[in-house]
């Protein structure tokens, strides 16, 4: 065998071994398979498979020229403020309604204008997508692929295109289309994710040693307030002149500053507002400032001690409190003489009592007054009508 023979066949038995690890290996577009059939079956009981999965890197302004009005788009949050959009056409939104609300899936219309798609229609399928992406997050082999797919939580609807081209803000994506068949044939949509690029780990490293407003965020927080800069000035003393003074001034004039000590010093903010005094001088050759550590008002005040009390007409609360008298010492009062209710007369002498007038005597009685009061009623009011 020569060399050239011994090579091709080393060369082909590589290939059929990268070729059967490949099938073996987990990649993005299997993952995506196996978790949208499971995610379908478990959440809303549908049978769901995947037809096909195409993904390719892209920009903005492709991902603009790819949507549809007549789509559903589901803004998605993701971590470090990331945005990614879910777009699902017309025939898988409907079909993943339907499941939820009657059980099945129909087959689609031949004729019938395309219906508006609504928050009701996002709230229904946003659920299915989260799971989706969190599920498929774990499964790929690849890093690469696991950052991509990161934990997308559902944001909002975009009601329009517009809208969701504006939250999209990074500057590469990855567009992964895959194309659905749901319940067995009766349905077949398609679901669009375009999601951003994750920045890699040593892009962002990089990014933070350049950075000019201090330390990555990986370091502890004594290392990130050292590493603050605050602009401090040091004034000797403050001037007052006139505008025209100081427009007269020219190099070599002299101004008289008034100074006998350096243990004055100024410590002024970037506005000018004096913080704190200190006195100046120099350590090795380098202009330093010795800044006084101003005492707050309870360090200033001093506290009262013990033999402060005398002076201070305080009362005196250290006394012990004044033995009282056990209750089982203390003499009871004398109870008055009630008398006992037996010997009580509470209806006193009934045969005290007058007797009761005839009931049918004073019945007549009564209709007679009422008669009587009834003639009276009626003259006065036959006086008054000048009857």
């Amino acid at each position: 065998m020569s060399a050239e023979q011994a090579i091709s066949l080393v060369q082909r038995k590589a290939r059929t071994g990268r070729e059967a690890q490949a099938a073996r290996a987990m990649s993005l577009g299997r993952a995506l398979r196996l978790t949208a059939a499971k995610q379908a079956d478990q959440m809303l009981g549908l049978a769901l498979g995947m037809l096909g999965v195409t993904r390719k890197p892209t920009g903005i302004e492709d991902v603009a020229a790819s949507f549809d009005a007549t789509t559903l788009f589901l803004l998605m949050d993701g971590p470090g403020s990331q945005v990614a959009a879910a777009v699902l056409d017309a025939p898988l939104v409907a079909g993943l309604i339907q499941q939820q609300t009657m059980g099945r899936v129909t087959p689609v219309p031949q004729e019938g204008p395309a219906r508006q798609h609504t928050a009701t229609d996002a709230a229904l399928c946003a659920p299915f997508v989260e799971a989706l992406l969190g599920r498929a997050a774990l499964l790929p082999e690849e890093q690469a692929d696991r950052e991509l797919l990161q934990v997308y939580r559902f944001g909002v609807w975009a009601a329009d295109p517009r809208v969701a081209l504006l939250a999209l803000e990074a500057p590469a994506f990855e567009v992964i289309e895959m194309t659905l068949d749901l319940a067995a044939g009766a349905r077949v949509g398609k679901l669009t994710l375009v999601i951003p690029v994750p920045v890699r780990v040593a892009a962002q490293e990089e990014r933070a040693q350049t950075d000019s407003y201090g330390p990555p965020h990986s370091k502890s927080l004594a290392d990130n307030v050292l590493g603050l800069h605050a602009e401090l000035t040091i004034a000797l003393t403050r001037l007052r002149l006139p505008l025209q003074q100081i427009t007269a001034l020219k190099p070599g004039d002299l101004l008289d500053i008034n100074l006998s000590s350096m243990a004055q010093a100024l410590v002024l903010d970037k506005s000018g507002r004096a913080i704190s005094r200190g006195t100046l001088g120099q350590i090795d050759g380098i202009r330093a400032v010795q800044v006084e550590q101003q005492k707050s008002r309870q360090q200033s005040e001093p506290r009262r001690r013990a033999a402060d009390r005398a002076e201070l007409d305080l009362p005196d609360v250290t006394q012990p409190f004044a033995a009282q008298p056990d209750r089982r010492e203390r003499t009871a009062a004398p109870t008055p003489d009630i008398p006992r209710l037996s010997d009580v007369d509470v209806f006193g002498d009934i045969y005290a009592l007058p007797e009761l007038p005839d009931m049918e005597g004073a019945a007549q009685a009564a209709d007679a007054r009422y008669a009587a009061l009834e003639g009276e009623a009626k003259e006065d009011v036959q006086k008054q009508a000048g009857w």
